[in-house]
């Protein structure tokens, strides 16, 4: 998907640039809230290995349908064009079949866009990012014999892609409203009985964002 994005994204780049207009750099602070919906291998009812050889433990896999992300970017804009680094921080409720509880979901990454009626106050945005992400479970994790739990903090990284709409009420002040479709891919996980390891199979999550910021241009 992201191939076929990507070239598409640049080819608008150089369709509706104008290589002799001068260059308006400027930088911006953002803040919002994401409802973000999810859909994969964290569904609830599996449960998979650790790939680690020297204790033997199994990580279910709970449910986390819908909950908010704090977000917060620094972007560098230069007409059209802006590249953001971004930075997302969500507390989900989880469901198991085995037991429930509260997760702490984290995401740090960066992001194209390619803002279309560029210099108007109203901006059609399409753009493409990749992020690093780690869900952490308080007890998601527990050895062969079954005695003890321990957290379970997954991690991997994974490619988005962006449609925004944005509204500038002045040069300093804009609000930004965007779809992201996230593709999580989460190959290790962190347990006290195995520090850091492979997981036996790799947990794949789609992620769906609707969100909202606003910022601060200077």
């Amino acid at each position: 998907m992201l191939r076929s994005i990507f070239p598409f994204l640049l080819s608008a780049s150089f369709l509706y640039a104008d290589f002799n207009e001068e260059w308006v750099k400027k930088y911006a602070f953002a803040a919002g809230i994401d409802v973000v919906v999810t859909k994969g291998d964290l569904d609830g009812i599996s449960k998979i290995n650790s790939g680690e050889k020297t204790i033997q433990e199994s990580v279910i896999l709970p449910e986390v349908p819908l909950f908010l992300v704090y977000a917060f970017d620094a972007r560098a804009l230069a007409n059209a064009s802006s590249i953001a680094l971004n930075f997302g921080l969500g507390y989900p409720k989880y469901k198991h079949t085995l037991q429930e509880g509260n997760a702490r979901y984290f995401r740090i990454g960066f992001e194209y866009q390619y803002h279309f009626l560029w210099p108007q106050p109203f901006r059609v945005g399409a753009g493409v990012g990749y992020e690093f992400s780690s869900m952490r479970f308080p007890k998601a994790s527990v050895g062969e014999d079954g005695s003890e739990w321990s957290y379970a903090n997954f991690t991997g990284n994974g490619p988005h892609t962006v449609l925004s709409a944005e509204y500038y009420f002045t040069e300093n002040f804009a609000v930004e409203g965007a779809i992201r479709y996230r593709l999580l891919y989460l190959n290790r996980v962190a347990t006290d009985l195995n520090d850091v390891s492979k997981l036996s199979d790799a947990v794949w999550q789609g992620v769906g964002e609707l969100g909202i910021r606003g910022m601060f241009v200077f």
